[in-house]
């Protein structure tokens, strides 16, 4: 029962994170381009049956498309985005990106 409950609310979030809602909520604060971004890789992730590693969506964002990391890093803060768990999920070329960045706001 306990995991059913959680598996609706995963469901619930991820067709949140699709919605019109969503972009209307965070494009104001990142571009309606970056958010497009975020939900075409989660789309893309479900219709492949591939999760999406976090250090491709930051490349994506800082390399493809020049994005500051201070704004993508912002923005998984703001979307919380270990709610997006399995879709999204840490890897450890992230985690190296996500230190080295901290190390260089101190």
């Amino acid at each position: 029962m306990e995991y059913d409950i959680q598996l609706i609310e995963f469901m619930d979030q991820v067709d949140y994170c699709l919605s019109l809602r969503f972009k209307e909520k965070w494009r104001h604060k990142y571009s309606s381009h970056f958010i497009r971004v975020f939900q075409e890789k989660v789309l893309k992730s479900l219709e492949t049956q591939k999760p999406v590693k976090k250090s491709s969506l930051y490349t994506t964002y800082t390399k493809k498309y020049k994005y500051n990391p201070d704004v993508v890093f912002d923005f998984f803060n703001s979307i919380e985005i270990g709610l997006y768990y399995p879709i999204v999920y840490d890897d450890p070329k992230f985690l190296t990106i996500r230190a080295e960045y901290r190390d260089s706001k101190k």
